[in-house]
């Protein structure tokens, strides 16, 4: 039995008896419906799973007004904050191990990152705004230097919208769906309809083009490396091409080339030291991912989760499930950067049915992630020991309508 088998069983084996441990309430999902969507997952939805992500955030984020929270002059992008306290999971307002269940949690800190909420701009001092943007915002990232990138969209179109530090706005540029930051925030990239990356550095007066167009279908974002593209940055770019065969690309100021090192299939993420997270295997059931980097450090892999993001400071790596189905992600898990240790892993079970669209890095140690459960939406914290609280308390909504979308990016490394 190979690493792949191994890890999925005992992945399976536990979900089975947490599930059984479990008290049985309210609908369950058929387990043929279970074993049906596990035999639909294909390598186009690795693939494609973060652009179907954000086209769902696009769909249902309401229109916002044209108003601001300081006379259109944005706030310093979001400095690290240690939440007012910190759990332990035998503390007996937690859920049981192993179970992500946000229905009665402890509620904590506001968030130390801006956030959305129906359309609404959210700061870490506690005050809100409204949005200057021409088109409904979808995404956003705060820059180091207190500007910031927004994703837009209008219709089926999608949109970049900058703002600069006093506020004002560059004119909307159209662009392919996503948007992604380096660990410090100080550069800002996206992609034309034409496969060409685009970048944004703070303190830029425009943004400009960097390599070539890159070839290849289902062009997704995979990491932004580098602190100045006037002096190094790469852009990973990952792309199938008519076979489906996936593979990720490489932009510098030199050009757009496959990234051959490591043998990814995808790239997720890169640290400020360099080490690299991505999807080295792919299958019907599931999916690889592995750590690599530089010297004498060995790295990890593992097929029980999809290696996610760094935290800020590298030591750290967000996880969610091996395979990607559904309506969001049942599974949340960490991992130390060095020897690959498990830290925590929490799954929806058939009495918790729970989902989140995407987590963020808050501070070295916490996540925040939007949670669907029972009918309401709320804003987690979720420390790296797995303890959870609310950041902010749960309000009604349906499932594919989340009211809030969490910065592009998490917390800037060195805040």
């Amino acid at each position: 039995m190979n690493e792949h088998e191994n890890d999925e069983l005992a992945t399976r084996l536990t979900r089975t008896l947490t599930d059984q441990a479990d008290v049985m309430a309210g609908s369950s999902l058929a387990l043929a419906t279970v074993q049906g969507r596990a035999r639909r997952i294909r390598r186009r939805r690795a693939a494609t799973a973060v652009v179907a992500a954000a086209a769902a955030v696009a769909v249902v984020v309401p229109t916002v007004a044209l108003a601001s929270h300081t006379g259109g002059r944005p706030e310093p992008a979001p400095a690290t904050q240690t939440p007012s306290r910190t759990l332990t999971t035998t503390d007996p307002a937690q859920p049981k191990a192993g179970v992500l269940d946000v229905s009665d949690l402890p509620t904590g800190a506001p968030p130390a990152l801006e956030y959305l909420r129906s359309g609404r701009l959210h700061f870490i001092d506690g005050g809100s705004g409204t949005v200057n943007t021409q088109h409904t915002p979808v995404a956003f990232l705060d820059m180091y230097d207190g500007s910031r990138v927004w994703q837009t969209s209008q219709g089926s179109a999608s949109y970049i919208e900058i703002q600069d530090t006093d506020g004002t706005f560059h004119e909307p540029v159209r662009t392919s769906l996503g948007l992604r930051t380096n660990p410090g925030h100080t550069i800002a990239a996206w992609l034309t309809t034409s496969g060409q990356v685009v970048v944004w550095e703070a303190g830029a007066t425009d943004p400009r083009p960097l390599g070539d167009p890159v070839p290849g279908s289902e062009l997704t974002l995979g990491a932004v490396s580098g602190n100045d593209c006037s002096l190094a940055c790469t852009v990973y770019v990952n792309t199938a091409d008519a076979q489906g065969n996936l593979q990720p690309w490489e932009v510098t100021d030199s050009g757009s080339q496959p990234a051959r090192d490591g043998s990814y299939l995808t790239v997720a993420d890169v640290a400020s030291n360099g080490l690299t997270i991505g999807l080295d295997k792919i299958s019907d059931s599931g999916s690889c991912s592995k750590l690599l980097g530089g010297g004498e450090f060995q790295g990890f892999s593992t097929c029980r989760n999809t290696l996610v993001s760094f935290s800020p400071d590298g030591r750290l790596v967000l996880a969610d499930p091996a395979y990607h189905d559904g309506i969001g992600n049942g599974e949340i898990a960490m991992y130390r950067t060095d020897g690959g240790d498990p830290l925590f892993q929490r799954h929806s079970t058939e009495s918790a049915q729970s989902f989140y669209p995407e987590a963020r890095w808050e501070d070295a140690t916490h996540v925040l992630a939007p949670v669907f459960q029972d009918g309401q939406w709320s804003i987690v914290r979720i420390a790296s020991d797995g303890s959870m609280e609310y950041a902010v308390a749960p309000v009604p909504g349906a499932d594919v309508n989340s009211p809030f979308v969490l910065a592009t990016g998490g917390t800037a490394y060195g805040d």
